[in-house]
C-alpha cells in the first residue's frame, strides 16, 4: 500500500483549524445565498441580492421610490429579498384583484397586520 503513502497527513492543531475554518466559510457562504434562488425558480425578475442582507441597499432612496423603481425596471410583477425573506411585489390592478379577491385562498402566507394598528386598538379599549 505504498501507492497511497502520499495521502498520509498528520492532524496537527493548525491544520485542523485551517480545515475547520474553510468548512465554516463554505457553509456560511452557502447559508447567506441559498435562499436567493426562489424568485428565479418562480420566474420573477428582481435585483441581484447581496449575501446576508439581500436587497436592503436597494431601498436607500426610500421605500416608495424603490417600489416605483422596481416597477420601472422589472415590470408589474417583481420581487426582492430583505435578509433571507422573499417578497413579491404586484403592481398590476387586474393581478392584484385576482390575488386579493378571486384566488384569495391560494395566497394565505402574507405578512401579519401592522403591530401599530393592533396596539392602537388595544389602547382604545383600555381607555374605556
Amino acid at each position: 500500500m505504498e501507492v497511497l503513502g502520499f495521502l498520509r497527513l498528520e492532524a496537527s492543531g493548525p491544520m485542523v483549524m485551517v480545515a475547520l475554518s474553510v468548512v465554516l466559510l463554505v457553509l456560511l457562504k452557502w447559508y447567506s445565498t441559498s435562499a436567493f434562488s426562489r424568485l428565479e425558480k418562480l420566474g420573477i425578475r428582481h435585483p441581484k441580492p447581496s449575501p446576508f442582507i439581500g436587497n436592503l441597499t436597494f431601498f436607500r432612496q426610500g421605500f416608495w421610490e424603490s417600489q416605483m423603481e422596481l416597477r420601472k425596471q422589472y415590470g408589474p410583477l417583481s420581487g426582492y429579498y430583505l435578509g433571507r425573506q422573499m417578497f413579491i411585489v404586484i403592481s398590476d390592478p387586474a393581478m392584484i384583484k385576482q390575488v386579493l379577491v378571486e384566488k384569495f385562498s391560494n395566497f394565505t402566507n402574507r405578512m401579519p397586520q401592522s403591530t401599530m394598528h393592533t396596539s392602537r386598538h388595544h389602547m382604545a379599549t383600555r381607555r374605556r
